[in-house]
């Protein structure tokens, strides 16, 4: 039996210890599989770290940070364990689908740098489970029947629901943000731009869920998540700018009225000189 391993799968968790369970029971345990848990400080009222730590086992390494970084310093940290030839992210709030492998062994032996896959998705606030998103399927849709391909690159901005040649990430030296929220959107875009050689599959692999967790990150309305996601979008633009591919520009004008908004004069002000600094138009 071969000792390669094919998947490094990294899950960045904080106290949903229910929901990291069901993810990592969603993925099978194989030789060629890699699982990293790595935990953001959780609060050890909420988890029982002796029990999280007997859920290793020959595929799982958990790794504790104290740093309380957040998801995109726990993702890099997990990155500096791969051992894998493909990557794959996963939140520990969603799950992987049933068979997923026998889709991504299709792949594993191939020169592609990024298979991007169908996904699926659960809206807890209108009860719809297993539903198909429009917007995703739409992307994939267009890039199989009209090779709309830079559509899917430049508008996916989540690091799940595909897998990422591992040595094409550290050739490029591609790593997450590490900000409060808007850790993936770089990270997925430059890993898109970069690669030369990439493959769509509509077969869903990954559901991920729509909820109202108040400590869900895309759902964090602070000024400093605000001020953070209009720091990652300026980037994003000018990288665009950069790649002459303008028309996936961000308009930033909204998360800049919603920084006015919260009334954080110290906020506002940092917005107003990071976009002068930048000379990034509204």
């Amino acid at each position: 039996m071969s000792n390669e391993i094919n998947y490094s799968i990294i899950i960045p968790h904080k106290n949903i210890p229910e929901l990291l369970k069901r993810c990592l029971d969603s993925i099978p345990r194989r030789y060629d599989i890699q699982i990293i848990v790595v935990d953001d400080n959780s609060d050890p009222c909420i988890v029982n770290f002796e029990n999280l730590i007997k859920l290793q086992d020959s595929c799982v390494e958990i790794i504790l940070t104290k740093e309380g970084k957040g998801a995109g310093f726990a993702k890099n940290t997990g990155l500096k364990k791969v051992k894998g030839k493909w990557l794959l992210i996963a939140d520990a709030d969603d799950y992987f689908n049933d068979n997923f492998l026998v889709h991504l062994d299709n792949y594993k032996n191939s020169s592609y740098e990024i298979v991007y896959f169908g996904i699926s998705r659960i809206n807890k606030k209108i009860e719809q489970e297993n539903n198909i998103d429009p917007y995703y399927d739409n992307l994939m849709y267009n890039a199989l029947n009209y090779k709309k391909y830079d559509d899917y690159k430049y508008k996916d901005y989540n690091s799940w629901g595909k897998m990422l040649r591992v040595s094409h990430i550290m050739e490029n030296n591609i790593f997450f943000d590490e900000t409060v929220v808007a850790t993936d959107r770089m990270f997925s875009v430059k890993n898109a731009y970069y690669s030369k050689n990439i493959h769509f599959d509509p077969n869903r692999i990954y559901t991920y869920f729509i909820e109202q967790r108040t400590d869900s990150l895309t759902q964090m309305k602070t000024p400093k998540a605000y001020y953070d996601r209009l720091y990652v979008y300026s980037r994003m633009n000018r990288f665009f700018e950069n790649i002459s591919q303008k028309k996936y520009r961000i308009n930033l004008f909204s998360t800049f009225i919603k920084i006015i908004n919260i009334k954080e004069i110290n906020y506002t002000l940092k917005a107003l000189k990071l976009l002068m600094s930048k000379n990034v138009p509204l």
